[in-house]
């Protein structure tokens, strides 16, 4: 009879553990090419590492897309009740912007413990940079490519 002893804050890493970044690129990620990019990076990086709190990283990630539209609802509610002006909204829509980074910061700091334990115990560590500087050239072509320029879509993945 064996027994096993097993930390329950332990990451466990998956088939795709080789691939694991530092959070920090998929919040830079967020930060300079936008949601399209860093969302589902953190959320790739969350499975590949076996964190342990990847099912609330999931539901954290997927919160950015209704909590975008319900502020952009908003706003554009205030625009049509004249509480905004148009000349008011490119300020307004700071808001959208501090609300994608809020959740990137919370996803950062939820997927920061595991990876602190990842590496620690020696799993593998890659490095994002190169990702993250092509995203920077290359990330508002993208973009533009997966909206097809549709201002709405343009708000909700950048």
């Amino acid at each position: 009879m064996s027994a096993t002893y097993r930390i329950l804050d332990e990451p466990r890493p998956g088939a795709l553990g080789h691939l694991v970044v530092n959070p920090v690129f998929p919040l830079l990620s967020l930060m300079m090419a936008g949601a399209w990019l860093g969302v589902p990076w953190f959320v790739f990086n969350s499975f590949a590492m076996g964190s342990t709190t990847r099912r609330k990283e999931t539901v954290l990630a997927v919160l950015v897309v209704p909590g975008t539209l319900l502020l952009f609802m908003v706003l554009g509610t205030l625009l049509k009740m004249e509480v905004l002006t148009k000349s008011s909204m490119p300020y307004a829509l700071v808001g959208v912007i501090v609300w994608k980074l809020a959740v990137g910061y919370a996803l950062y700091n939820l997927q920061q413990r595991s990876f602190a334990l990842h590496e620690y115990y020696g799993g593998v560590v890659r490095n994002g940079a190169l990702v993250l500087v092509a995203s920077i050239f290359l990330g508002s072509q993208i973009l533009m490519a997966l909206t097809g320029g549709t201002p709405l879509l343009m708000v909700l993945l950048g």
